[in-house]
């Protein structure tokens, strides 16, 4: 499709051509068209997504810098990006999910920090809502232990173990570019296409969920730096699967995603680990639902599916 590119920004799209469309519309104007361009890889809607968008684009006159590209199987988050970056070795890929869109001047502090340090691989932006409230977009890896702080949801166990340097997956807004970070989350990052070379593409096995922190941990794994830019604002409105509160059941790849994350870093007995660990802090957290008359923090399947996602993720991995 091109011969080389400084940039190429892949938005995958599922269904959603009027986000697809507005994320479009955020990149008019903010990139250089003679050396940075927009694929759309379209996985397998099966609707009038792809018509659509590609009418938009047409109208608009931007053919020369976006394309659209038509997967045969929708093969999840992971597959559909690996497809947008095999289309050509670019210095830099764009990961921009299809309901989120750039603020002005993002793309270009995203470039010049990466270009500031060559050892860093990836980079993110600050994610925010539509008026401009932050979201959590730094992480630590999800490990057997901290499945218990998740599920526990108590204070006085998350200061216990965070003595111990166990700590929550989420890092809290105040410190993202404090501390060092061991995932950012993929909704918008900066890939350096000489990392996706010496490490690979994304792990096709995540259909949704889990692949951003493995493939930010087989990043830093191989010797590359991940950097939060706090001055590159992207607003990620969630309007997919990832908005899924707790409080609603979610479904069975997420539990899938998890089993195949731990079992891949912490191998089996790690992965039965953390979901003993999840099953105990889930008492924790439900006995305070009782007894102090809390809201309920989980779906009441959730402890019933992460162990249903335990044997079905085990079955896929043989």
């Amino acid at each position: 499709m091109y011969k080389s590119l400084r940039l190429l920004i892949i938005i995958i799209n599922y269904k959603t051509p009027k986000l697809v469309c507005d994320a479009l519309e955020s990149l008019d104007k903010q990139i250089n068209v003679s050396t940075d361009k927009v694929v759309i890889v379209d996985n397998n809607s099966q609707d009038n997504s792809i018509s659509e968008i590609n009418n938009f684009i047409e109208q608009k006159g931007w053919t020369a810098w976006v394309s659209v590209i038509s997967s045969s199987v929708n093969g999840g988050f992971s597959a559909g990006n690996n497809i947008g970056m095999q289309t050509v070795d670019a210095e830099y890929y764009l990961l921009l999910n299809s309901d989120a869109f750039v603020r002005d001047g993002a793309i270009d502090s995203l470039l010049e920090t990466a270009e500031s340090d060559s050892s860093i691989g990836i980079v993110g932006p600050r994610l925010e809502w539509d008026d401009g409230l932050q979201q959590v977009s730094c992480f630590f890896n999800l490990t057997p232990l901290n499945s218990f702080i998740t599920a526990a949801k108590t204070g006085v166990f998350t200061r216990l173990f965070a003595m111990f340097n166990v700590r929550e997956t989420s890092i809290p807004l105040e410190l993202h570019g404090e501390i060092e970070h061991e995932w950012l989350s993929f909704a918008c990052v900066l890939i350096r296409g000489e990392m996706v070379r010496d490490i690979g593409l994304m792990d096709e096995g995540y259909f949704m969920y889990r692949e951003d922190n493995d493939y930010s941990r087989r990043a830093v794994e191989a010797g590359w730096r991940l950097k939060y830019v706090a001055n590159a604002s992207v607003v990620h409105l969630n309007k997919g699967d990832s908005n899924q509160t707790f409080l609603k059941r979610l479904p069975p790849y997420y539990f899938e995603s998890r089993t195949r994350y731990l079992s891949k870093y912490y191998g089996k007995f790690g992965l039965l680990s953390a979901n003993i660990f999840w099953s105990l802090g889930r008492s924790v957290s439900l006995l305070r639902e009782v007894v102090e008359r809390k809201p309920t923090a989980f779906h009441p399947t959730m402890i019933r599916d992460i162990w249903i996602g335990f044997f079905k993720g085990m079955k896929k991995e043989k």
